[in-house]
């Protein structure tokens, strides 16, 4: 098994610098995917975080790359990710956590058992003194680990498993498989409502075939940064772009262009409303704020730029829930 530590002031590489002491620390730990660091997971980090704290114990999450499914699932479903391994890294740490523990998901560390992988690395590694899951986790070989499973093992290797409830919001189960549909289907603003931030994804700029100079919206085209992102479904969106240290409000097509190209590959693009300059060979970060409308084909360049016209005043006076 390979691993991984990010903390506040060290990176440690995969297996070949973990410090000696790292396993004599008591710490309050949690374990999980956390694909989109959603609401739900927020939950369980921040009671992590407030029980580290009131113990005067290191809070260490243990996290996974890549996604699990990727390896046992099945093979003609890819799974589309939420966040990037430097997503969920920036984002726990900026919520109090410690240290990030990553392992790397194998098919062999898949056969591991729950009771092995709780003596083994909670216990043998990270010095486990109390658990913080969610209420339907499971972890080890088939999912097989449960609360009851932890529960079973905090006597004979005292700890404490605390266990935090179902979440839901505006009566919706929180998960990140549902925010995967949401996304899929456009439905942005409910996904963003889920994961308690805008949707977000970064990508290099890349030469396209400059059309939408001819009509005044010159567009720069994304080549994503992370292949297995998730997208939102082929519309018109309206987000925030972030180019070097300044952000932008922009329009955003996700599609396939019917009116000037009827391309067979999907494309991104998007178009910031007020920046000129060249973007060629930057990365840039995006937030998706909200859907616009369906992607459609125009009878023509006229029809197509009116409605560009009116995509752009609804982009601009668009109010950011966030």
């Amino acid at each position: 098994m390979q691993t991984l530590f990010y903390s506040h002031e060290h990176i440690f590489a995969f297996g070949t610098n973990m410090p000696a002491a790292f396993a004599t620390q008591p710490s309050v730990i949690t374990i999980g995917t956390f694909d989109g660091v959603h609401l739900g997971h927020r939950k369980i980090i921040s009671e992590l975080v407030a029980r580290a704290k009131t113990k005067g114990l290191r809070s260490v999450l243990i996290t996974f790359e890549p996604h699990p499914r990727a390896i046992i699932g099945k093979q003609d479903e890819p799974v589309r990710i939420l966040t990037t391994l430097a997503e969920r890294r920036e984002i726990t740490l900026s919520l109090g956590v410690d240290v990030m523990f990553v392992i790397e998901f194998t098919k062999s560390f898949s056969e591991t058992s729950a009771e092995a992988f709780i003596e083994n690395v909670l216990v043998g590694k990270i010095g486990l003194a109390e658990v913080v899951i969610g209420y339907d986790h499971g972890f080890g070989k088939d999912r097989s680990g449960t609360i009851d499973t932890l529960q079973a093992m905090a006597t004979k290797y005292k700890f404490y498993v605390d266990v935090i409830d179902e979440q839901v919001v505006s009566g919706k189960h929180l998960s990140s498989t549902a925010i995967r549909h949401l996304l899929e289907a456009g439905r942005v603003s409910e996904a963003n409502e889920l994961l308690g931030r805008p949707y977000q994804f970064s990508g290099a700029v890349a030469r396209g075939a400059q059309r939408g100079r001819t009509i005044g919206f010159p567009t720069a085209n994304l080549e994503l940064s992370d292949k297995h992102k998730c997208l939102p479904g082929a519309g018109v969106y309206v987000a925030e772009v972030k180019a070097g240290e300044k952000k932008y409000r922009a329009m955003m097509n996700i599609g396939y262009k019917p009116t000037i190209a009827n391309d067979l590959a999907l494309s991104v693009e998007v178009f910031l409303l007020e920046f000129s300059g060249d973007l060629y060979g930057q990365t840039l970060e995006v937030a998706v704020l909200g859907r616009v409308r369906d992607e459609q084909k125009f009878s023509g360049l006229d029809e197509l730029k009116s409605q560009l016209e009116r995509d752009k005043i609804f982009s601009a006076a668009f109010s950011n829930q966030f």
